[in-house]
């Protein structure tokens, strides 16, 4: 079976091959069973393409529902933890070089990352 995935211009060509390699397959069988299996193709053809237009609906739809939500100032997601109250010491001490990155994380009791990302957020907050 051809890839279909190249350039527009090649699909109609691969699509032109294709349904030939399906005809002549289908001329091999006794002519009921070759149009019941005919049948059955434009069937799942026609489904194929309704399902995939009902998916692009439904994501067009999502996607707006999304972008209202946030202009509304809806936060999705789950709810950011507390820091611990000692992470702003800890973090000036990381940030002036007196102990490591895995050092303050555990010193706050968090993991790196989420300490380095609560770092950012704060000094992006000014």
């Amino acid at each position: 079976m051809p890839c279909i995935s190249e350039g527009a211009g090649d699909l109609h060509g691969q699509l032109q091959q294709l349904a030939g390699e399906i005809v002549s397959e289908l001329t091999a069988l006794a002519p009921a069973r070759s149009e019941e299996l005919l049948g059955v193709f434009v069937s799942a053809l026609f489904s194929s393409v309704a399902e995939q237009s009902r998916r692009e609906e439904y994501r067009r739809k999502q996607a707006e529902g999304i972008a209202a939500a946030k202009a509304r100032g809806v936060r999705c997601g789950r709810a950011a933890r507390p820091l611990p109250d000692n992470f702003e010491e800890v973090r000036q001490m990381w940030r002036r070089g007196e102990c490591t990155l895995q050092q303050a994380a555990d010193a706050c009791g968090m993991p790196r990352g989420t300490f380095y990302s609560a770092s950012a957020r704060a000094e992006k907050a000014g």
